[in-house]
């Protein structure tokens, strides 16, 4: 596919009063609310949480874990060995006391036993939260009307799937409900062994257009440009970003802080006023229409369709930067023994309208505003100041930063921001880089519905 077609020559650059004092106070907006981002997730990790909820993400491993077992019991091919292994896998995300209950009640299964009574009895002894979850684990066998059983419900609410785990594991092997649960377990690990199959060949795949379009940028068929940009033009993006990530983190932050109950929307409306201000902040600064249309990329470039096939190469071609991201994550996840992970894997776990709720948000709202943002004002603007790629690399680590996944989701959240911004530099328009971001996404969100 040939490049967009290189955006008009730019008017000189416009006098902004007070550019200067506007681009400093903006960068410095901006440092604080990554600054602020970073504090309230670590604050919210290390704070114990009010009540004892299902740990999800835990829950996925070790459905995964069940699941392998049974298909590798059925083929003759289970091992002591191999189990260990994914226990190990699954004893990374444990966190809490709560967890280390769950671990035990998976190594119970996996060990094809109860699980160890003087460790769950020593977890009670430390932890008194947990003596009735303890004592429910000693009478499961003898629970014959569980959903009548009020402590039952509440074991359910706090363990979640583990808790079922538990139950079903007191009963025969033919019964209806422990088969459901394993058959559930050979569920998950089916979609996740068929999703990193299907991503290594898409990797492969990807790596061939990268070479590809490394070869025809440097024969000079591909070309990656933001077009001519002042200092000044810059300092204004910068400022409409810096007063969108302001409006968007404070406004929220104040409504958590003040005693009323919001509707669930209302959380909306300053995210959704701090998007448009952002936006045309450089003209209500003063710049003409349709260079800011052209700054900001609002053009359709050579087309919808071309333009959106131009981002469906894009993501794919960048899978490798996104599997280097991911390796680095591995790393620092060992070292911090921080995992990745987001607060909507609780929410595909809920029930289907806030499952919907959640598709509309990743696949429709955040490509559209954060490539507005992003990829719109914050790239351009940061590399009318800078080179481009410092100021690629600056706008993914605050890209990345903002985002929920805690520092082991940095570098493969950066890989992706870096190819949003390779995107709008080469086809000029924001469709291709909407598209690439709504295509991740949407993939993360199919695979969420399956799993759960």
């Amino acid at each position: 596919m040939e490049s967009a077609a290189s955006p008009p020559p730019l008017p000189n650059a416009m006098n902004y009063r007070y550019s200067k004092l506007g681009l400093v106070l903006a960068l410095i907006v901006i440092a604080a609310c990554a600054v602020f981002v970073v504090r309230v997730q670590t604050m919210e990790r290390d704070e114990p949480a009010a009540e004892v909820r299902p740990n999800r993400m835990l829950e996925l491993l070790a459905r995964y874990a069940v699941g392998t077992k049974a298909v590798l019991q059925s083929t003759g091919q289970s091992t002591a060995e191999l189990n260990d292994a994914m226990l190990r896998d699954v004893g990374t995300l444990s966190r809490t006391d709560e967890d280390a209950l769950r671990i035990l009640m998976l190594k119970g299964w996996m060990a094809d036993q109860p699980p160890d009574a003087a460790k769950t009895v020593a977890l009670a002894q430390k932890n008194e939260g947990l003596k009735a979850d303890v004592e429910m684990l000693g009478r499961l066998s003898s629970i014959r009307d569980v959903a009548a059983d009020q402590d039952w419900k509440l074991f359910f609410k706090r363990h979640g799937w583990m808790a079922q785990l538990a139950r079903v594991q007191t009963l025969e092997a033919k019964d209806p409900a422990r088969q459901a649960v394993v058959q559930q377990g050979m569920g998950t690990a089916m979609v996740l062994i068929a999703g990193m199959m299907l991503g290594m060949l898409a990797a492969v795949g990807g790596l061939v257009l990268m070479i590809w379009g490394i070869r025809r940028w440097r024969g000079g068929k591909l070309r990656l440009t933001l077009g001519r940009r002042s200092r000044e033009h810059g300092g204004v993006l910068i400022e409409g970003f810096a007063i969108y990530l302001l409006l968007f983190l404070l406004i929220p932050w104040l409504m958590r802080q003040l005693p009323v109950s919001w509707p669930r929307w209302a959380a909306y409306v300053p995210a959704l006023a701090a998007l448009i201000l952002g936006m045309l902040w450089p003209l209500l600064r003063g710049m003409h229409k349709p260079l800011w249309r052209e700054t900001l990329g609002l053009h359709r470039g050579a087309g919808w369709f071309k333009e959106m096939g131009a981002g469906v190469l894009g993501w794919l071609a960048a899978l490798p930067l996104l599997v280097l991201g991911m390796i680095a994550a591995s790393w620092i996840t060992k070292m911090t023994g921080q995992f990745p992970s987001h607060p909507i894997v609780e929410v595909f776990a809920g029930n289907g309208w806030a499952k919907l709720g959640a598709v509309v948000l990743a696949v429709v709202w955040a490509p559209v505003s954060e490539e507005l943002m992003f990829r719109g004002l914050l790239f351009p603007g940061l590399s009318a100041w800078l080179r481009w790629l410092l100021g690629m690399l600056l706008a993914a680590f605050v890209f990345a930063v903002i985002h929920p996944q805690g520092w082991a989701g940095v570098p493969a959240i950066m890989a992706l921001a870096a190819t949003f911004s390779f995107l709008r530099m080469w086809r000029q328009s924001l469709i291709a880089p909407m598209t690439a971001h709504a295509l991740n996404n949407g993939i993360m969100c199919a695979m969420m519905l399956l799993l759960w």
